[in-house]
């Protein structure tokens, strides 16, 4: 192995060749990742381009949480109260949405907590996503938990363009994270997303205590549901939840995985999102490794970084950031 091995496997993504296997990706792992980096970087130039998707997120449901995820706050395991709020149907999250385009955001994800919306939420989501539809000029994302095929389809002819729905971890590790419901449910979720003609984001969150091997199965996960973002999410342990002393990854571990995963996934936005403000550059070492996409703004739990030191760091890296087929 060595440089020799990275630029094997590079041409032959580059070429159109065989994909990349679970055992090379594994491999490709522990190469140097000055090398490994590059590579990851002109597989991104050759099939995406020059053009960094930016979103952000908005919370529009929290409080009294059914699932017993490790990680979260918001979780009903988790000992600390989160004040119940619901804007679905409230033209606040319209301002919302303006107040982020204004900044320069490309899409403007509706988050919801809990193991998805009634029948009557769905309805109020689909109120909701009409009216930033026709207000702003900006792509729409939700994360509504496990939706089926009916609802996906209201909120898509209502103008939503993406879900979002992460697989978190490898299906070994995810038991280890949440019980009160599976991964196969979220990946029958994203099925049912595709089957309705959205867009999927599907991605991490890593330093949960998972291995290598984990980092890597998740990739080839996503690879087979055919997702169109990943985002790269880093746990912030927070205080009373189960997670609380989970050792986080170091940049070096998060620059290489995203590398890896622009092998496996060559034509995917790799979506830089939570968790990245702990590194000194945030993040930019990642975005020169085969990323481009970011998160921008304030996440649910955790504070995120600003628009303009993102789209500093974005077109400090050579990317542009128009709005165009965003």
């Amino acid at each position: 192995m060595g440089r020799e091995y990275v630029e094997e496997l590079k041409n032959r993504v580059l070429n159109g060749g065989a994909e990349i296997t679970y055992d090379e990706a594994l491999k490709l792992a522990h190469e140097d990742l000055d090398i490994l980096a590059a590579s990851a970087n002109e597989i991104r130039e050759y099939f995406c381009g020059d053009r960094c998707d930016v979103c952000s997120v908005i919370s529009v449901k929290e409080g009294r949480c059914t699932e017993n995820c490790r990680y979260c706050a918001q979780s009903r395991i988790a000992k600390k109260d989160i004040p119940e709020i619901n804007l679905l149907g409230n033209e606040a999250v319209t301002e919302g949405a303006s107040i982020d385009y204004d900044k320069g955001s490309f899409r403007y994800c509706l988050v919801a907590e809990g193991r998805r919306l009634s029948k009557r939420e769905v309805e109020l989501a689909e109120k909701t996503v009409k009216d930033i539809h026709d207000n702003v000029d900006i792509n729409i994302c939700a994360s509504f938990g496990l939706l089926d095929q009916e609802d996906f389809t209201k909120l898509k002819g209502a103008g939503l363009s993406m879900i979002h729905n992460n697989l978190e971890t490898s299906p070994a590790y995810f038991p280890e994270v949440c019980t009160s419901h599976t991964q196969e449910q979220k990946k029958a979720t994203i099925r049912a997303a595709k089957g309705a003609g959205l867009m999927v984001c599907s991605g991490s969150l890593f330093g949960m205590g998972e291995t290598l091997e984990d980092r890597v199965a998740l990739a080839f996960e996503l690879r087979e549901l055919g997702v169109d973002s990943v985002p790269m999410n880093l746990l912030n342990p927070r205080e009373g939840t189960p997670f609380y002393d989970k050792t986080p990854l170091t940049e070096e571990e998060y620059v290489r995985t995203i590398a890896v995963y622009r092998f496996v996934m060559p034509k995917v936005m790799i979506r830089l999102a939570a968790g990245r403000g702990r590194y000194e550059d945030n993040g930019e070492a990642a975005l020169a490794a085969g990323a481009n996409a970011v998160i921008s703004g304030d996440f649910l739990t955790t504070d995120g970084t600003s628009f303009d030191l993102d789209f500093d760091m974005i077109r400090r890296n050579g990317f542009v950031t128009d709005r165009k087929h965003s």
